[in-house]
């Protein structure tokens, strides 16, 4: 069975989350560019539909609450790990 990997924008990092603009504790950056659309720095795109986000890359997070289906959670405006940025009550 084949594993998946992904880049550092996958670990649990400490997100900053300042509107439509959230930033990593490494760096990484995800911009809402609208509703359902967000763009990382990667150049990976996220698209939100209901409370499920898919990446282009691939993934795929499921909001639960403040908590997501990788294991991040968000807390006002700071979310540890990606997962958590696209929460959608305040991102």
């Amino acid at each position: 069975m084949a594993s998946k990997v992904f880049s550092n924008e996958h670990t649990m990092s400490i997100w900053q989350i300042l509107g439509s603009f959230a930033v990593s504790d490494s760096g990484n950056t995800v911009h809402k560019i609208s509703d359902t659309l967000s763009i990382s720095s990667n150049g990976t795109s996220y698209t939100t539909m209901g409370l499920t986000t898919v990446g282009s890359d691939g993934s795929v997070f499921i909001q639960q609450g403040c908590f997501s289906s990788d294991g991040s959670t968000r807390m006002g405006s700071v979310a540890i790990g990606l997962g958590a940025v696209f929460e959608r009550d305040e991102y």
